[in-house]
C-alpha cells in the first residue's frame, strides 16, 4: 500500500520518548525513537548499517545513541561520529533521520522529503494545551488498514449498537446527519434533541433527565477526525446544565494492515477531577477495544474476499467523501513522484 508521506504523523506521545530506546513502525518503516540528555526527542531509521541490527537495542550516551551490537554511536542527525576500534569513519556509516518535532504534547515525525517538513503544517489541538481543558489520553493499535478505523470515526452510527455500556444510544443511530466537504475537511453532523443521554454523559454532566445532544466530527487528511460532542439539558430544572468535549483522534499507520491510534477525551467541565478523568479513560478504553474487535475482523474479512465490496447507506457519505479525498491525495503524490 502507499502511503500519504507528505505530513506530520504522531509517532507517539511526547511522554513515551524517553533516554531508553523505542521501536516504532510508522508507514511501514522501522524507527526509533529516543530522547537524548540534554531532552532533544529524536527519530532514526532503526537499523545500523554496520551489520543491520536494530539501534533500539541500543543506549543513549549524551546527545548521542551506541549500537548495541558493535558499538558505533550516532549523532541526532543520523551520522557515524564513533567506531570503536578505528579512526576513520566510512561515509556510508549513517542512518536515516527523520524531522522530528514536539506539539500539543505529541511528537510528529515526517516521512516524506525532509525539505518540506514545515513546522506550521502540524495540526492545531489546542485544547490539549489548554487550562480550560483536561484530558485523558492513551493509545490502542488495531490489526487493520487505517482507512477502516477512519469509516469507524466518521459514521458514528455503529456506535447504537457496539458501544451500549457507555457512548451509544438509540437516537445516534436514528437520527440523520448532515455531511459536508469544504476544502481538506469533511464534516458529519448530527442533532439529537430531547434524547436520553448515554450512560459515559449521565455520569459526567449528572444529567437527571433528557438531553439535547450533538456531534460534530471533522476529518482532515490523512488521519486526523476530531469530534466536537456535548450536551445541554432540556429539563427548565437543571438550568441549562451541559457539557463539552473535544475527541480528538489522531491514526498513524504501522503497516497496511496495523495502525496506532493515538486519543484523547477533552472537556471543559470538572477540571480538577481525577476520578472524572480516570472514569472517562476507562469508558474510552472500553468503547475503542469493543471497535477493534469488530474492526480487526472486519479486516480479516476484507482480506479473504477480496472481490466483493462493501454496500454504502446514507451514513457513508462522509466515509465516501474521506476516502475519494484520500484516493486524490495519494494520486497527486503519484504524479509529483512520477515528475520528479
Amino acid at each position: 500500500m502507499n502511503f500519504l508521506t507528505g505530513f506530520w504523523y504522531a509517532a507517539g506521545w511526547s511522554s513515551e520518548i524517553t533516554t531508553r530506546p523505542l521501536a516504532r513502525r510508522i508507514l511501514d518503516q522501522p524507527v526509533v525513537l529516543y530522547r537524548t540528555e540534554g531532552g532533544q526527542a529524536v527519530a532514526l531509521d532503526d537499523c545500523c548499517p554496520h551489520r543491520m541490527v536494530p539501534l533500539s537495542y541500543g543506549t543513549v550516551e549524551g546527545e548521542s545513541l551506541r549500537c548495541g551490537y558493535h558499538g558505533l554511536r550516532f549523532d541526532c542527525a543520523g551520522r557515524c561520529v564513533e567506531v570503536p576500534g578505528q579512526t576513520s569513519i566510512p561515509p556510508r556509516a549513517r542512518v536515516r533521520a527523520w524531522p522530528l518535532v514536539e506539539r500539543w504534547q505529541f511528537a510528529w515525525v515526517w516521512m516524506g522529503n525532509p525539505e518540506a517538513a514545515d513546522p506550521a503544517l502540524i495540526p492545531d489541538l489546542p485544547w490539549l494545551d489548554s487550562p480550560q481543558w483536561t484530558c485523558a489520553t492513551g493509545c490502542v493499535t488495531y490489526a487493520c488498514n487505517y482507512v477502516l478505523l477512519l469509516d469507524n470515526l466518521i459514521d458514528l452510527s455503529h456506535t447504537s449498537f457496539v458501544h451500549r455500556s457507555t457512548i451509544g444510544t438509540d437516537a445516534v443511530a436514528r437520527t440523520p446527519v448532515k455531511t459536508a466537504a469544504e476544502g481538506d475537511c469533511v464534516r458529519v453532523e448530527r442533532e439529537m434533541h430531547d434524547t436520553e443521554p448515554s450512560r459515559l454523559y449521565q455520569k459526567a454532566g449528572d444529567f437527571k433527565g433528557r438531553v439535547d445532544r450533538w456531534q460534530r466530527i471533522d476529518y482532515w487528511p490523512p488521519s486526523r477526525v476530531v469530534i466536537d460532542a456535548g450536551a445541554v439539558s432540556v429539563d427548565p430544572a437543571e438550568d441549562g446544565r451541559r457539557i463539552n468535549t473535544r475527541v480528538i483522534n489522531i491514526i498513524t499507520p504501522e503497516t497496511s494492515r496495523s495502525t496506532f491510534h493515538f486519543w484523547a477525551f477533552a472537556r471543559d467541565f470538572k477540571l480538577d477531577d481525577r476520578s472524572m478523568t480516570d472514569f472517562i479513560g476507562d469508558s474510552l478504553l472500553v468503547t475503542f477495544n469493543e471497535d477493534r474487535v469488530l474492526i480487526d475482523h472486519q479486516q480479516r474479512m476484507l482480506d479473504e474476499r477480496p472481490q466483493q465490496r462493501m454496500l454504502d447507506n446514507s451514513a457513508d457519505l462522509g466515509v465516501v467523501l474521506a476516502r475519494r479525498m484520500i484516493d486524490r491525495l495519494l494520486r497527486d503524490q503519484a504524479a509529483a513522484s512520477g515528475a520528479d
